[in-house]
């Protein structure tokens, strides 16, 4: 009986020394096994598929989980000028800093205004760049079209992308991806052909992925695991030549840590002992793998839990049994062990262990993390038809079954993102003790002037947080809007013991103060507001009105002048700038904004009301009767004697 050939090995996908330097596969016969056509063809199928599942979301509105201070009531972004963008650069979005995130919405605003259309139309064209992207990548990798395919279809379609896609605010994922896989795409050309040009092109376009999201301070370690996988050799020399990026990480990195130092974000976990806070990245960990196998019971928040549950001490059984699962591979395969550091230096960074947000999880985070893991699998699959030829059509039958179900999944849950009702209408009904939930929903009811609904999400949030001191501050807007003068005082006050240097609620105290005509009070609060935060606009347009009643005009101009350069399009105080200049007797002046809250807002009778008394005191009863006629047209009660005067 003959001895078996112990020099032949069997062949195992990832073994070969020197990834091949061409994409294309080559058939038995030297032809090419898949053409370009038809690799096209996959990427195209990608990308429809994509839009199919993200489409709806072009409809969706602004959500006030930071839609509003991002975008909606961010000052710098409501002007496009020098000035401005030196501000977007050189300060910080609720201690982040992220000034070409900003930077694209100034764009978007400066042509389109707050059309929350075009915001979600721009968010979806990245990701489409960003899944052509990885699918690149992965071919110049050296991988087969096959897995390109299933790693860019997962990454287009998987369910945990719809918070980076459809939320507004998270522009930055997208945005920090597309530069993050251009420089990831130029550094793998960069060893694939060893010409110093895609060196420098990674390195510069990897500048604008760390002013998009800090995020990206990741990618020198992405490269090295890149190094790995295309069996460059672990010398000093691929350290060295990181060195450039790593301090591009360390620099942004410490910009970063700067600005949330100064919002107070950079605290440790004190509710948790070390060992707990331990099990619980354990556990994120987890999830995060198992979510991206199961995509289960999304939410836009995973609050932490009051008590560490069982599960959480167990989760490091499953880690070391997919470690046991990587080393168990390694002999095998080497795309194993890519795809579980590209997730790993991904991911490591975002595990909360140390720091202590809303939450201890979230979807977004796994954006770039997550091409790791589609890797591995991808890979697993076209081993698994390479070697089980007989099944192959089942394979692909259980593949694409697969496929549909996270289709089905993504398109049933990017419903929830529709608006802020929506939202957190589906955070409470997975966690219904979450306060920010019922302070967010209940802020949208108070814009749609449904006073009650929004007292009741309030009080509920105040119920379950009394140290919520965005809870009493919104609460007092509603008492504010519903005449209820004294309750928002006392809610505002409320919100200053429990946080003495809250700018907002000094800023609505200080217009309640106004409006119950106590003026004094009012400007100290408005003043204090403007000293904690300088930028805060909205005090600025109520100190404005309280010195207006106070008869102080020309502060009143100042402080007119100055809201009007940050929001240049409101109308209401031009009509308040042109009635104080109209009082100072500059004439000119007055007109001239009389004209311009007109042409912004031409259906506001009281505008032309104004502008009436102005041309009549200045002897033009002409152009006096028409506005008061138009006026009157638009609902404004005029005085019959004064019409009678014009006539």
């Amino acid at each position: 009986m003959p001895k078996p050939d112990k020099t032949k090995k069997p062949s195992r996908i990832g073994t070969q020394k020197r990834p091949p330097s061409i994409v294309k596969l080559k058939d038995s016969a030297g032809k090419s096994s898949i053409s370009r056509k038809n690799t096209l063809f996959l990427l195209g199928a990608i990308l429809i598929i994509t839009i199919i599942v993200f489409g709806r979301s072009v409809q969706f509105d602004f959500v006030n989980w930071d839609d509003d201070v991002n975008v909606t009531e961010n000052p710098n972004v409501r002007t496009l000028s020098a000035n401005s963008v030196k501000r977007i650069f050189t300060t910080h979005v609720i201690g982040n800093y992220n000034p070409l995130t900003t930077l694209s919405f100034a764009v978007e605003y400066h042509f389109f205004g707050a059309n929350p259309k075009i915001y979600h139309v721009d968010n979806l064209m990245l990701h489409l760049l960003c899944t052509i992207l990885v699918f690149w990548m992965i071919l110049l990798m050296g991988a087969k079209p096959l897995t390109a395919f299933i790693v860019g279809l997962l990454f287009g379609i998987h369910p945990l992308r719809i918070e980076s896609v459809v939320w507004i605010t998270e522009r930055k994922d997208v945005l920090y991806s597309v530069f993050y896989l251009s420089s990831l795409v130029a550094y793998v050309l960069f060893v694939r052909r060893q010409k110093k040009r895609y060196y420098f092109l990674s390195l510069l376009l990897f500048i604008p992925s760390l002013l998009s999201k800090i995020q990206a301070v990741t990618l020198p370690l992405a490269c090295l695991a890149l190094d790995y996988y295309l069996n460059r050799p672990l010398k000093i020399r691929l350290v060295l030549e990181k060195i450039p990026f790593f301090i591009l990480s360390l620099v942004t990195g410490l910009i970063g840590i700067h600005f949330l130092r100064q919002m107070g974000s950079m605290e440790i976990n004190e509710v948790f002992p070390l060992f707990q806070r331990f099990f619980i990245g354990a556990y994120s960990l987890s999830v995060y793998i198992l979510k991206s196998l199961i995509p289960f019971q999304m939410s836009a928040i995973y609050p932490y839990p009051k008590t560490i549950p069982l599960i959480y001490y167990l989760s490091p059984i499953f880690l070391i049994l997919a470690i046991y699962f990587i080393i168990r591979s390694a002999q095998y395969r080497k795309d194993v062990i890519f795809g579980s550091l590209f997730f790993i230096v991904n991911i490591i960074f975002l595990i909360q262990v140390v720091g202590a947000g809303q939450g201890f999880i979230a979807d977004r985070f796994s954006y770039i993390a997550y091409i790791g893991l589609f890797f591995i699998y991808a890979k697993i699959f076209d081993y698994l038809v390479t070697k089980w030829i007989k099944i192959k059509p089942l394979l692909y039958a259980f593949a694409a079954v697969y496929m549909i179900v996270l289709v089905i999944i993504s398109l049933t849950h990017i419903k929830v993102w529709g608006n802020t009702e929506t939202l957190f209408t589906d955070v409470l009904q997975k966690h219904p003790g979450v306060p920010v939930a019922y302070n967010n929903r209940g802020r949208y009811y108070r814009t749609l002037n449904k006073f009650n609904k929004a007292l009741e999400d309030y009080n509920k949030a105040i119920t379950l947080n009394p140290k919520g001191y965005a809870a009493y501050n919104n609460r007092g807007k509603v008492y504010f809007e519903t005449n209820e003068n004294e309750k928002a005082i006392a809610d505002y006050s409320k919100a200053l013991e429990i946080n003495p240097k809250y700018t907002e609620a000094y800023a609505n105290r200080g217009g309640v103060y106004g409006k119950t005509g106590r003026y004094a009070e009012a400007i100290e609060n408005l003043n204090k507001a403007i000293e904690l935060d300088s930028m805060y606009i909205d005090a600025y347009s109520n100190r404005a009105l309280t010195f207006y009643y106070s008869q102080q005009y020309e502060p009143c101009i100042r402080d007119c002048d100055f809201f009007l350069r940050f929001y240049p399009l409101n109308a209401d105080m031009y009509n308040l700038r042109g009635l104080t200049n109209d009082l100072l007797r500059r004439y000119q002046e007055a007109i001239a904004d009389y004209n311009e809250a007109i042409r912004l807002k031409p259906d506001q009778g009281v505008f032309y009301q104004n502008r009436s008394y102005f041309y009549f005191t200045s002897g033009d009863k002409k152009k006096a009767l028409a506005d008061a006629e138009k006026a009157q047209n638009l609902g404004v009660t005029m005085d019959p004697a004064y019409l009678l005067r014009l006539k």
